[in-house]
């Protein structure tokens, strides 16, 4: 289902057809629970993933790859203590998320580098490699988490704008406000359970199959 486009300043009017669970104002002031549900929806995308890596006998890397997904996706809202940063701007945008993602390889990059024997002030030809896809997969977990708080947002009818100021659309579903404790709660409730499931599925039928 494609998303609508929404220009009324009145964000908590209801769309055409049917508003799930919208009992509160979009935008009400309850941090706690917009981060809650954001927690629940990156928990809930990377599941697949993490069930993947935990098949692959990586879990430790499942593991990372939960607390980085699920770190990231609240700080698109940082815009709300930065002076003279509007809410659901610059840091709600795939522009945010792809300088925040390649800022992320490059520390993980410099990280790695302090923690490499150099030969001659040079790399090791041996250890260069084995630096390429941690640094290259914290990015994809950041860009990964970034963008779950993006798709969380875009469901409210407040909406984003995710390609300002290329392209000022403004995308929503309209299918819940923002401050609803009940879809924040169902959402993160979801992403446990996604996650938990993937990570100790694996382990079960590794058992039996033992």
């Amino acid at each position: 289902m494609k998303p609508s486009r929404f220009h009324s300043e009145d964000e908590t009017l209801s769309p055409p057809g049917i508003v799930f669970l919208s009992d509160e104002e979009d935008g009400a002031t309850d941090p706690e629970m917009h981060r809650r549900g954001h927690y629940g929806l990156a928990l809930l995308v990377f599941s697949p993933l993490a069930f993947f890596l935990t098949v692959s006998h990586a879990s430790g890397e499942a593991l990372v790859g939960i607390l980085i997904v699920a770190g990231v996706a609240p700080i698109p809202d940082i815009d709300q203590r930065i002076p003279f940063v509007s809410h659901r701007g610059i840091t709600h945008t795939v522009w945010f998320i792809i300088v925040a993602s390649t800022l992320a390889t490059a520390v993980t990059w410099a990280a790695a580098l302090q923690g490499t024997h150099t030969v001659n002030g040079t790399l090791s030809t041996a250890s260069a490699p084995s630096l390429v896809l941690p640094a290259l997969g914290v990015g994809f977990l950041v860009a990964l988490g970034l963008t779950t708080h993006l798709l969380g947002d875009v469901i409210t009818p407040m909406g984003i704008k995710p390609f300002a100021p290329v392209d000022d659309t403004e995308y929503t579903w309209k299918l819940t406000t923002s401050a609803n404790s009940t879809a924040n709660n169902a959402l993160f409730v979801a992403g446990l359970g996604a996650t938990g499931a993937a990570i100790y599925i694996p382990q079960v039928l590794a058992t039996i199959g033992a």
